[in-house]
């Protein structure tokens, strides 16, 4: 991904929390209307996630500024897959990477996360863990509903795939606590930030 202009605007954002890189800044957009997940709730995701994080391959949903995903490989996760529909987040996903020395753990896609779920891409296939944080506001709910959607599907249709999924979501919305092979096994609320986690049937 070339160097562009969203590149040269980036600034010093979010610290990472734990893991090799930890205290270390990451890059964001100033003025880019993100909502980056705060260092109190990555912290506890890579605290509740632990040891499932060494080795596990990633995707990171929604990116946004990528910091999820930045804090796994951190964490020691071996490959994180960013999708990100906006093209100067993802050159400040990948800018993040190679500052930090990670561009070979990490790949970055600018897409549509529902429309890159329903393509059963690779990366989706083989993932240990998948988590997502769509935007709180305008149409993230409904996107936030429909993707989880979708991966309950994707676990339907793929009987041997059984990642842990974790969603990022604001405490007043409600999610189902059963989608298509996967159920709601556990929650953790976080100020106005919840996390829901997901896992196949049994």
């Amino acid at each position: 991904m070339a160097r562009t202009r969203s590149r040269s605007r980036a600034a010093p954002g979010a610290r990472l929390t734990g893991g090799e890189a930890a205290g270390r800044h990451l890059l964001s957009l100033p003025d880019s209307g993100l909502r980056a997940t705060t260092g109190m709730v990555r912290a506890a995701l890579g605290n509740i996630l632990g040891e499932r994080l060494v080795s596990a391959r990633v995707v990171d949903l929604f990116a946004g500024a990528g910091s999820l995903g930045l804090e796994a490989l951190s964490r020691g996760a071996a490959r994180v897959t960013f999708v990100e529909l906006q093209r100067a987040h993802a050159e400040v996903i990948q800018a993040n990477l190679e500052m930090l020395g990670f561009q070979a753990r990490g790949e970055v896609v600018v897409a549509d996360a529902l429309a890159w779920v329903r393509r059963l891409e690779p990366s989706l296939k083989a993932a240990d863990l998948v988590i997502m944080d769509p935007p709180y506001r305008d149409r993230g709910p409904e996107l936030c509903q429909s993707v989880l959607a979708q991966l309950g599907v994707v676990a339907v249709q793929l009987s041997q795939w059984d990642p842990v999924v974790v969603v990022e979501h604001h405490r007043q919305l409600t999610l189902s606590t059963t989608l298509g092979a996967l159920n709601c096994v556990r929650k953790a609320r976080y100020g106005t930030t919840e996390l829901s986690f997901y896992q196949r049937s049994p």
